[in-house]
């Protein structure tokens, strides 16, 4: 048991862990119950208390009494693995079990990873590499030391000392995204990279992302990283070499808390047992093995934790006589590693200085963790204007996925009534009768003018589905103090996924390959036919090919993504953004003319305006390289549609692909049609059933921002926002509103004067 001094310590200095202690009993008390009826608990559980007494494996009264805990809080200890009762119907139907199922005691998360290990007898000592990383031993008797944590065993009599490292799977998640961004695995790459760098790291030298465990000072997870511009000078080396650097720096402080927990028990053990998630890397186990110098021994199982619950079920259910049966019949070794002498060799030499790095830190840590605290005090979400209100009601017309819809069932109270399935468009008092009671309306094609405004008295915001508003009377609602909000980019990566497939088709000649063999009179085995269709359709590849981009909107940016993986060079003209935007976004910035001269496929994703109506004209088509392709998906206004044709038919251009025309659609003897290797769609670019999986994300985003009282990112009239609330009630309008506002300009469904107004593509 804990000494008196300590105990007046915990009362006086921290209560907050005693308020920890009892929330988790609490809650494995909880779990029994609600299974089974039966309130239970462990030894392995009861014993993060403080309050139990490790040698005699009961509660300590005395200690109970001296807090002044009431004892109805203790709940009956039982071994992990005796049968507690039967599953009850009711959570039977919940988890769709059969009623009756036995439920049998099990025990804390560590320790079930050490049966599941099958680290049962005094000496083994198991590395839990999970999301933390507690190293145990297990013991003979309890034995106790103010940096570290005592607790019980699963089997009666035996004890584990554990040193936590701390968050280093959550470090490691946090620091492998920043070094291989936009990689499906980032934590496999930054195992990957390090294993190509050569032990020592090339001099870097790390103490991020692990901690050397000292309960009496409970620290922020803070490390450093030892740079220098002098090692790994070759671009290629420096990011596996910091790779390798932080995993060194990890295993040799699993290496010093392993060392605290031998300074009481005598020793780290010839063979050393890993289980979690990094077990499942070989390079890892390999490391540990070369910094530890000692065999180290991976379970087949990596889910550890979840084997050594399963094993104490099927104690309970009788599969096995106890415990140390269970763990001799399903703990399986893996693999083992053993230390390689030439790394070893280096980790020896290294792991003094390691630890002097790691002891020279604690004075700035103390400096480095105020200044953290500030950071995260500062990252913490303000409330700037606005106010958080209850659970509004939420009127869906626009189209809408599963998802989006339960995102927004987490905000308010959901009715989804599509305008495709109710074939409807509300506006004026039909729109008014069909928001009575409703706080938010997600609209996507529905007329919300003046007059439906008028009798919306219960609307407090708008979330409109498209990218230009036309269909929504904006200073109407401004007036109102109705906040609007849009969805832009809701088809720029159907429009993006589009623009990929006409430089494809382009570059490998696909409409006429098609079409080739489905020719007439074509016959099977013609070996000259097909040295025709060898010579004919010779494509060509994106890779090294050069795209110019006109435009770096939503939709360009997605293009450049894509095009990335192709190995091609992206040139962009975008008056808008300055050359290191465009740079950092990954292409070369360029203007116009240069782009024109120098590109193997020109796309165009510019909005229209007076600057742009009528920007790829005669000069410009003329300007372009010989035998390049045009695409457009943007606006029809940017390109001289005659001019084109002349082009095209002079053999200027190889080819052009067209989602958009001047009239649409565009009458079946339209110039541009006759050409063979002109590719033309009838405006289908945004039009992909995905969509309404974007728009419900960026719904559900804005909703969500607005409902916590955060100022929303697509908000169109932003003076609405500082005076916002849910909790007051919308004033009325005076009486001449309606009159001032219906002689405004009307809401449209489609934006026909989309040309001469400052707008683009969603």
């Amino acid at each position: 048991m804990p000494p008196a001094g300590r105990l007046q310590w915990l009362v006086t200095e921290r209560p907050d862990l005693i308020e920890a202690a009892a929330a988790h009993l609490s809650a494995s008390d909880w779990v029994a119950s609600r299974l089974c009826g039966e309130r239970a608990t462990d030894p392995t559980q009861a014993g993060e208390t403080l309050v139990f007494d490790l040698a005699t494996r009961a509660w300590a009264p005395d200690l109970i009494e001296r807090l002044a805990l009431p004892e109805a809080l203790f709940p009956t200890v039982r071994e992990p693995g005796t049968p507690l009762g039967a599953l009850r119907p009711d959570v039977a139907r919940e988890l769709d079990l059969p009623p009756g199922l036995p439920v049998a005691v099990g025990g804390a998360d560590t320790q079930c990873a050490l049966l599941g290990a099958g680290a049962t007898q005094p000496g083994r000592m198991v590395v839990v590499a999970g999301s933390t990383v507690p190293i145990q031993q297990v013991v003979d008797r309890p034995l106790v030391d103010a940096r570290l944590w005592a607790g019980q065993s699963l089997h009666a009599g035996r004890f584990v000392l554990e040193s936590n490292a701390g968050g280093v799977g959550e470090a490691l998640g946090w620091l492998a995204p920043l070094l291989f961004d936009g990689a499906a695995h980032p934590l496999l790459h930054l195992l990957d990279a390090a294993a190509h760098s050569a032990p020592g790291a090339a001099g870097l030298l790390s103490t991020f992302g692990v901690q050397v465990m000292n309960a009496r000072a409970p620290e922020l997870p803070l490390g450093q990283l030892t740079l220098t511009s002098l090692c790994a000078q070759d671009a290629e080396t420096r990011r596996p070499a910091l790779a390798r650097a932080v995993l060194e720096g990890v295993a040799h402080g699993l290496l010093a808390n392993a060392e605290q927990i031998a300074e009481l028990t005598g020793e780290v053990p010839d063979v050393v047992d890993i289980v979690g998630g990094l077990s499942r890397s070989g390079f890892f186990g390999q490391l540990l093995a070369d910094v530890w110098r000692r065999e180290i021994r991976v379970a087949e199982t990596a889910e550890a934790t979840a084997l050594g619950a399963a094993l104490c079920a099927g104690v309970g259910a009788g599969v096995f006589a106890d415990l140390e049966e269970a763990a001799q019949r399903c703990a399986r070794e893996g693999r083992r590693h053993t230390p390689d002498s030439g790394s070893a060799a280096v980790h020896g030499d290294l792991h003094g200085t390691w630890r002097t790095l790691y002891e020279a830190e604690a004075g700035a840590r103390q400096a480095a963790t105020l200044h953290a605290l500030r950071g995260l005090a500062d990252a913490a979400p303000a409330k700037t204007a606005g106010e958080a209100g209850p659970r509004p009601r939420i009127l869906v017309a626009s189209d809408m996925d599963e998802r989006g819809l339960d995102a927004l069932r987490t905000l308010g109270e959901v009715e989804y009534a599509s305008f495709r399935d109710k074939g409807r468009l509300l506006t004026g008092e039909p729109l008014a009768e069909a928001l009575r009671g409703f706080q938010v309306f997600v609209t996507e094609i529905d007329l919300v003018n003046a007059e439906g405004l008028a009798g919306c008295h219960d609307l407090r915001a708008i979330v409109v589905c498209r990218g230009d508003a036309v269909n929504v009377d904006l200073p109407a609602c401004t007036s109102l103090g109705i906040p609007v909000m849009n969805t832009p980019g809701r088809n720029a990566d159907a429009v993006a996924d589009l623009t990929l497939a006409f430089l494809l088709a382009l570059s490998r000649k696909l409409i006429p390959a098609n079409a080739f063999l489905r020719e007439p009179g074509g016959e099977a085995g013609d070996l000259g036919r097909m040295g025709r269709a060898f010579v004919g359709f010779q494509g060509r590849e994106l890779w090294r090919k050069t795209v110019g981009l006109v435009g770096l909107g939503a939709v360009g940016r997605r293009v450049l993504e894509r095009l990335r993986a192709f190995g091609t060079r992206c040139l962009v003209h975008d008056p808008f953004l300055s050359d290191d935007e465009i740079r950092l976004a990954g292409a070369e910035p360029a203007t116009l003319d240069a782009l024109l001269a120098d590109s193997d496929f020109v796309s165009l994703h510019a909005p229209v305006t007076d600057a742009t109506r009528g920007l790829i004209g005669e000069r410009e088509l003329a300007a372009m390289k010989e035998g390049a392709c045009l695409v457009n998906t943007a606006r029809a206004a940017l390109v001289d549609e005659e001019a084109l044709a002349a082009a095209l038919a002079r053999g200027h251009l190889a080819g052009a692909a067209l989602d958009v025309f001047a009239v649409e659609p565009p009458a079946s003897e339209h110039p541009l049609l006759a050409f063979d290797n002109v590719i033309a769609t009838p405006h289908v670019g945004g039009n992909t059933t995905d969509v309404a999986a974007h728009q419900g994300e960026i719904v559900a985003g804005e909703l969500g921002r607005l409902c916590s009282g955060q100022r929303p990112r697509h908000l169109l009239n932003p003076e609405t926002f500082a005076g916002f609330s849910w909790a007051v009630p919308r004033p009325p309008p005076p009486d001449d509103w309606l009159e001032r506002h219906a002689a405004g300009t009307a809401p449209e469904v489609t934006d026909l004067r989309r040309d001469a107004r400052n707008s683009s593509k969603d």
